[in-house]
Parts: C-alpha cells; structure tokens; sequence
C-alpha cells in the first residue's frame, strides 16, 4: 500500500455570501486540495483550508515543491511514522500544519478506500453518527444578523454563534435584539476572536453579554494572555472555549495548565490533520476539559474530515461544533453533498472520508 504520488492543486471557493469577522470581510477562500495516489490506482481526497492571509496556494507549492518526493513510496499504514516526517517538515513555522493538514487527511482516506472503512472506524470506531452544530451568524448590520438568526432557528440549530468584537454598545445591542427574536431554549455564543483589549473590558462585556443569555465565550482575549483568561473564567459564570490559542499539542497543553479554558475548539486544519486532532483531543481529556470543533472554514472534504474526528472521539463536547465552513461555498469541489439535518451534521459512512472529488469541478475551481 505504498504512496505513488502526492500532488496539491491550489484552488478559489467562491461565498454564497461574503463572510465578515473582525479580521475583515471575504468574498471567497484560497484553498488546496491533496490528491495522494496510492499503488492500487485509488486516491485519497485532503484539504488545506487557510482562510486568513490567503497563504493556503503557497503551500500548495510547498507540498509540490519540497514535501511530494519525501513521502512518495512509503506505506499508508505506517501512520505514526507518516506523521513523524509531516511533523518535522513543520518545525518552521505552523503554518505548514495546515499542509500537513491536507497531505495526511488524504492519507486517511487513501487508507480507509483500501481497507473498505470509513476513517471513523480505524480511529477505533463511531460513536455518535450526528454532530450537533452552531447556527453561525456573521458579521454585519444588526438587522441582517437577527434575519440570519431567525432563519437558524427555524432550521432547527439549537445553538447559534455571534461574532463580535467591533464595537460593544452595537453588539450589546445586536445580541439583545436576537435574544428577543428566537425561542429562549435556543444557546447563544459570542466569538470575539481577541478583539477585546484587556481582562477589564471582557469582564464588563461578559456580565452585559450574560443578562442576554450568552452561555459560552468564544477566546475573549489574545492567546497569549493565558493568566488574564484565567482570570476571567475563575470570575464569570460563562463557559471559556479557546480557538486562537489552540492549534496543536502543545498550545492545547499551556492552556490546559493554565486553567485557562472550559472547553478546547480544536481545528483539523491547524492541529495538522487527523492524527493531530485526536492528539489534542486525548490530552484534552486527560485535564477532564471536552472539546468541539472549529472550521478554517473547510470545504466539502476537510468537513468530512472534521465529521470523522467528531464521531470518533471520546470526550467531543455536548456542545454545537462549528462544522458547517461547507455550506457557505456556491460551488466545490467534492461529488457528494454532506447533509445537515435539524441542525446536525450526519456523518459521511462511506470508505475513507465517505466523499470524493468531481475532477470536472477541481478543474474549473483551480488556479494556476
């Protein structure tokens, strides 16, 4: 089951709808897709999703240029040692996890299509096959976002997602206005992606956000101020999910020692694939913290990918994910659609990820 070729295609997703969160706005997302072919002639499917800073083409390079010919010949089934070359060729920077992201997903699939399993299953077996997840609702004028979260609820999310962060007398004031439009057994959660300046401002926003039903605050400061976020989680009664400060084993390790944290967004771009993913995971649960999960946001095939860890792990929160970065695409590259129903996300069954790739679609979709 040797690797015969690894090749990474940079392509353009366009948005139904441009999406805004306080870094900016995006009318589309730069992406690759990871095609790794294996002796038996069949592929694996990986994503390398970068949504931030459009780098995600560059990579795509990188993996062409410099990654390809290391990992060619090597055998599928030695995962841990797979993993052990993709680790040291992101020792630089961790920008390269989200290459390794791509590259070793696609390896999980190629794996799972020749032993006729769903990854799921090799990562010792499903068990859940729905994930609840967020109604996400983005920036933009107050009226629009109470329209978004009106709609949310009416498809059945029972927890929606609020980016905040601009401006706090205006999302003080949205969030009252979609407190007041849904059903009060719906959950609220605010993401500020660090924007707020220091623990004094998050301290009076998160009292304010709490008369409003704000159960869970999305990393409310930078990550690196772990004492600070500390701090706030020991003096507020929300729940702390940290996104920003998490991406691999050992930023999920200081946090956790931090007590900095309720609960743990894990990304499977940012940890660098699945074996990443499960990783911060199983150390989550050794501090007794359960995680969710985030999205770059992936397309189709890093969804799935995403799907598969979630219905894999042990200690994935109670709590919505946020594995719905698909459904913001007008077109993609995967042949199958994933499918949420009721607000949860029903996870692929087939072998690998359970998607393939419509290579009259990839062609259209790729850049050169």
């Amino acid at each position: 089951m040797k690797i015969v070729s690894v090749e990474a295609i940079p392509v353009i997703l366009p948005f139904r709808k441009a999406v805004s969160d306080i870094w900016g706005t995006y009318p589309s997302s730069r992406h690759g897709i990871v095609i790794v072919r294996g002796e038996s002639g069949h592929y694996g499917a990986g994503e390398i999703a970068f949504a931030w800073f459009g780098g995600a083409h560059s990579l795509c390079h990188e993996v062409n240029t410099h990654w390809a010919d290391l990992l060619v010949g090597m055998d599928i089934r030695d995962i841990s040692l797979i993993n052990e070359k993709l680790d040291h060729l992101c020792s630089f920077s961790k920008r390269h996890l989200l290459a390794k992201a791509g590259v070793e997903t696609a390896i999980w699939d190629l794996l799972g299509k020749e032993l006729r399993q769903p990854v799921y299953q090799l990562l010792g077996g499903r068990r859940r096959a729905e994930i609840p997840l967020t109604g996400g609702v983005s920036m933009g004028v107050q009226e629009e976002m109470v329209e978004a979260a009106v709609q949310h609820a009416a498809q059945g999310y029972g927890e929606l997602k609020l980016k905040i962060g601009a401006d706090d007398r205006k999302d003080l004031e949205m969030v009252s206005a979609i407190r007041a439009a849904i059903p009060d057994s719906i959950l609220l959660r605010v993401d500020v992606n660090m924007a707020w300046r220091d623990p004094k401002q998050a301290k009076r926003m998160i009292d304010e956000l709490e008369k409003h039903g704000v159960h869970m605050v999305e990393q409310p400061l930078h990550y690196d101020r772990l004492s600070e976020t500390a701090w706030l989680r020991r003096n507020t009664n929300v729940s702390i999910l940290i996104d920003e400060g998490v991406w691999d084993v050992p930023d999920a390790k200081r946090t956790l020692e931090a007590n900095a944290a309720d609960l743990l967004h894990v990304y499977i771009s940012e940890s660098g694939g699945i074996w990443g993913s499960r990783q911060v995971f199983e150390l989550a649960a050794h501090y007794g913290v359960d995680c969710t999960i985030g999205s770059m946001p992936e397309g189709v095939i890093g969804g799935a990918a995403s799907a598969h860890i979630a219905a894999a792990m042990a200690n994935l929160s109670g709590h919505a994910s946020d594995i719905r970065g698909f459904t913001g695409y007008l077109e993609d590259v995967a042949a199958e659609e994933m499918t949420i129903r009721n607000g949860a996300l029903i996870v692929p069954e087939g072998p690998g990820l359970g998607v393939t790739i419509d290579f009259d679609k990839l062609r259209k979709l790729s850049v050169s």
